[in-house]
């Protein structure tokens, strides 16, 4: 029987999806290079690698299967379940969903048009459920290819390896977070990510990126009007932050300005900042008040960041003239391409997949959290992988997930580490026992020794009394 391993490491630097058996499959020309699109959501494991068996979707759109025909649900990862789907006719994530439901621990995605797929965005707009399964889309011509022959060889077992990108190494692993400085759910991230960060600060080179516009109908007028939503006549845009309340796109503008300077006094004190405005100042009219209240808590002192917001502008109008923070701000995002948020970048690598977990408690007041099964956060877990191993920080050693060389599934965790506890103490309970019974053998051939020794010594004394009895006699 052909065993497969969930999740080794990869030696190749770029993804690669590659048929092992049948060779008639795994030999056809068209399927020599199989391309694929990672989905942006999901846990995406990368630097690794999944194998098992493929499986056709039934019905194939996969959209509302009517019963758990397989007998996938269990955690066996050394026999690993892939399903393949056809797109269309409901979301990605209603499909990955089902296909996580039903037990299977990956999920394939025939296109259904003849289209360049590297290009195409896949994401999920209206997650309810939390996916812990990777999800990639291949070409309409390999998949149908794929799809034929497994239609007409139903008896024939396919196996796949797919091997997700590997993040490049470094001695400090450098990300990059683009978010809205007014959106309540961008700011998950950065608290769930906060403790982490926090104890490999050292190790990680951190730069936030904001979400911002630029109004084109205000260019035309050389960016010399006012604008509710924006700064600068237009040139710094934001949406509005709460539709028909008191907030504006303006107020966003202004807490990007804040938050910058903030980074730029104080990163460590940046990350506090967020954490805390993120939970107390989103839903508040005075947005503006309740900021400077949360620089006050965090050791920061609100005169240096409003002298600092001034001086970022070219003149004292905010609403008129030039930002250089922002202008560096807007230059970025352009070079990214980052017109929509959030955005990870981890190495210079676009991260796909969740970039939260659901599981999880925070504690905005001290800064603590329940920290939550991090076996399935994703940007943890990448982050990690991106240190070359001598560098790898402890919470990454205590934190990572992979497999070991038998098959043993081996998932490094804070709940897991019991495992840990109980091996030491197994082991200290079998070197006493081995030093007890060592001790014990040596304390009782003493014994026994002595008393051997004992009686040898009472029996010579009886046998030289009788002997010198007999002489007395003789004489």
């Amino acid at each position: 029987m052909i065993i497969f391993a969930l999740i080794t490491l990869v030696l190749a630097q770029k993804e690669t999806l590659v048929i092992k058996y049948p060779q008639d499959l795994a030999t056809k020309p068209e399927l020599d290079q199989i391309k694929f699109n990672i989905a942006n959501f999901g846990f995406v494991p990368y630097g690794q690698r999944i194998a098992g068996v493929l499986e056709v979707a039934q019905p194939f759109n996969f959209c509302s299967p009517e019963m758990n025909t397989t007998s996938n649900f269990n955690s066996d990862y050394s026999n690993v379940k892939i399903l393949l789907v056809q797109r269309g006719e409901c979301p990605f994530y209603t499909k990955t969903i089902n296909a996580q439901s039903f037990g299977y621990q990956m999920l394939v995605i025939v296109d259904n048009f003849d289209e360049e797929i590297s290009g195409l965005n896949l994401v999920s707009l209206n997650e309810t459920k939390e996916i812990d399964i990777p999800a990639i889309l291949i070409s309409k011509k390999q998949g149908d290819i794929i799809k034929k022959y497994m239609d007409a060889n139903q008896n024939d077992k396919v196996y796949l390896v797919i091997k997700f990108p590997e993040m490049m190494k470094t001695e400090k692993v450098k990300y990059h977070y683009w978010f809205s400085a007014m959106d309540k759910q961008s700011y998950q991230f950065l608290e769930q990510f906060y403790p982490f960060h926090m104890e490999m600060k050292e190790q990680l080179i951190f730069t936030p990126h904001y979400s911002i516009d630029r109004c084109g109908k205000c260019k035309k007028d050389n960016y010399t009007s006012q604008h509710q939503q924006c700064l600068s006549g237009g040139r710094y845009c934001a949406s509005d932050p709460d539709g028909d309340g008191p907030l504006t796109g303006q107020d966003s503008v202004r807490e990007i300005v804040r938050q910058l300077c903030i980074f730029k006094k104080d990163n460590v004190k940046w990350w506090k900042y967020v954490v805390k405005y993120s939970n107390k100042c989103l839903t508040q009219m005075q947005a503006s008040q309740c900021s400077n209240d949360i620089m006050t808590q965090v050791g920061l002192v609100p005169e240096e960041i409003q002298d600092c917001y001034v001086k970022s502008f070219k003149s004292k109008n905010d609403e008129l003239e030039e930002n250089e923070l922002l202008n560096e701000q807007y230059q970025t995002n352009l070079n990214y391409s980052a017109m929509s948020w959030p955005i990870l970048y981890i190495n210079d690598l676009k991260y796909k997949g969740s970039l939260t977990v659901s599981t999880y408690t925070f504690n905005y007041e001290t800064g603590a959290q329940q920290l939550f099964d991090t076996s399935h956060f994703g940007p943890l877990q990448t982050i990690c992988r991106s240190f070359i191993e001598e560098q790898l920080p402890n919470v990454c050693k205590q934190r990572m997930i992979g497999y070991i060389d038998d098959g043993v599934w081996v998932e490094h965790s804070i709940s897991s580490n019991t495992w840990v506890v109980w091996v030491v103490v197994l082991t200290t309970m079998v070197l006493l026992m081995i030093c007890t019974t060592f001790l014990y053998k040596r304390m009782f051939r003493k014994e026994a020794n002595e008393q051997i020794n004992q009686q040898v010594n009472i029996h010579l004394a009886q046998y030289y009394a009788l002997n010198e009895q007999e002489k007395s006699m003789r004489k």
